[in-house]
């Protein structure tokens, strides 16, 4: 396998991917954008593990994130697409698969509203239809904003850990391992122009309203995100979902917002089971009951 990185700018922003294998005509490549704490060289390597072999891998630090130029919160989602089409189109394939997570697929959601017959198959996790976020969630961000002015880190690591992991957050707070400590030793250790790129991208508006009427891509999409998701609850997920002609939704039991995290090994087998051309049931996932999309949608 080889790996390069490419250098970008978009509109005087710098950035750059990342792209890992040998190109192979019976494997279409996968674009891969994260959230806003993920980097090029990250979490995207055990993703690639879960992949058929030869899969090439393109991961991309756009605008605001990871190793690229800080991100002002005025520019919007529809500019963060437009930075990750010039990444696409920079690479040239003829076919490929998008992924986005968390912040990341807000993104492909954006460049979603292209028509672009290139696209062949698209996975979106933790996302959710929008407006995000909404009035309480805002709220709740917002108290660990002032908390992490005030310089108290504790109440910011409570907050995020629940925002994040839901209920499993109380579970392993007193644990010395697993994905809820190594979460918070993260976040607690970040530094200052680390946590202003979090916080740009939380107060972002990843909704503008002049959206105009959206092109939505003719291959199947596929939303996944956990049953404990308080980021982006189930019901949004799933009503995002079904906006797409072929929109496919499941629930992750035993999950928040932070799958790739909780159980990365289960992240990258559905990712991989969707992008096959098998369209099989979706592993270890279920469909959103009626009564579970009632709750979340009141």
């Amino acid at each position: 396998m080889s790996e390069e990185t490419l250098r970008l700018e978009h509109e005087g922003f710098r950035y750059s991917c990342r792209v890992n294998g040998e190109p192979d005509p019976a494997a279409p490549p996968v674009f891969l954008f994260g959230g806003a704490l993920h980097r090029n060289h990250g979490w995207a390597r055990r993703l690639e593990k879960a992949l058929p072999p030869r899969t090439t891998v393109v991961t991309v630090d756009l605008p605001g994130f990871g190793a690229a130029d800080p991100l002002p919160p005025a520019y919007d989602a529809s500019f963060l697409a437009g930075a990750a089409w010039r990444a696409v189109d920079r690479l040239g394939f003829a076919r490929y698969d998008l992924v986005g997570q968390c912040l990341g697929g807000f993104v492909v959601q954006h460049m979603l509203r292209r028509a672009r017959p290139e696209v062949r198959r698209v996975v979106l996790s933790g996302v959710c239809a929008g407006p995000w976020p909404g009035p309480q969630l805002k709220a709740r961000l917002q108290s660990a904003e002032v908390a992490s002015d005030r310089g108290d880190r504790a109440t910011l690591l409570d907050v995020a850990t629940r925002l994040f992991f839901g209920s499993a957050a109380g579970a392993g707070a007193t644990a010395d391992q697993g994905p809820v400590p190594q979460f918070r030793d993260r976040i607690g250790s970040l530094d200052p122009a680390v946590l202003e790129d979090l916080r740009s991208h939380l107060y972002r508006q990843w909704f503008p309203t002049d959206l105009g009427t959206p092109s939505p891509p003719e291959g199947p999409v596929l939303v996944f995100t956990g049953v404990d998701d308080i980021l982006t609850p189930p019901g949004e997920a799933h009503r995002l979902a079904m906006s797409y002609p072929q929109g496919r939704f499941a629930v992750v039991e035993d999950a928040g917002h932070m799958i790739h995290v909780e159980r990365p090994d289960l992240y990258g087998e559905i990712v991989a089971s969707h992008l096959s051309d098998r369209d099989e049931a979706v592993p270890h996932c279920r469909p959103l009951d009626a009564s579970e999309r009632r709750e979340q949608l009141t």
